[in-house]
């Protein structure tokens, strides 16, 4: 099968992180769709991302990993396929290494029933309060651990106003937009 070069795009990046050099090479083709080798609902693209990591020690890690996209090559080419590849990673650092290092995610021992699931639900619900906040998740933690009631009222748990008379004076009340 010989493909045209409007059928395959290729974009490369390379980058040194963490004392390894990393690069990824995304091609993409529409030949095995256009010529109905691929009968799958929906195909617009066919996607190979290879990674060569070449780590501090001298060792060097390659793995291939492939895809299929409903997008046209219209909508999103070789390039914007590879910076969505490293997007999803940033997602993942983002929101998953924040709730293991500082709320301890991964330690929680809780596997069975529902209290897995609700204690991990309460920990991205502070992860979320703390960014709203513009705060870091642990001073937010300490922040609420010292004054409850500032907690109470960032969630609208109280039903009015009269209710808020009865804080402590030195409680500091916010309104969120």
């Amino acid at each position: 099968m010989q493909q045209s070069l409007e059928q395959q795009q290729t974009a490369t990046t390379i980058e040194k992180n963490r004392g390894r050099i990393e690069t990824r090479t995304v091609t993409t083709t529409t030949a095995t769709i256009d010529e109905g080798y691929l009968d799958w609902p929906g195909a617009q693209q066919l996607i190979r991302l290879k990674r060569h990591t070449q780590l501090a020690n001298g060792t060097t890690r390659e793995s291939t990993t492939y895809a299929i996209t409903s997008l046209s090559r219209t909508t999103a080419n070789a390039e914007l396929l590879l910076d969505h590849s490293r997007g999803r990673w940033h997602i993942e650092n983002r929101s998953f290494q924040v709730l293991d290092v500082s709320l301890g995610d991964d330690a929680n021992r809780t596997r069975t029933g529902h209290a897995a699931r609700a204690l991990h639900a309460v920990r991205s619900m502070t992860l979320n309060l703390a960014r709203r906040l513009n705060q870091s998740t642990p001073n937010l933690c300490r922040e609420h651990a010292l004054k409850p009631n500032l907690l109470l009222n960032r969630l609208r748990i109280f039903k009015n106003q009269l209710a808020l008379r009865h804080l402590p004076a030195k409680v500091d009340i916010v309104q969120l937009p």
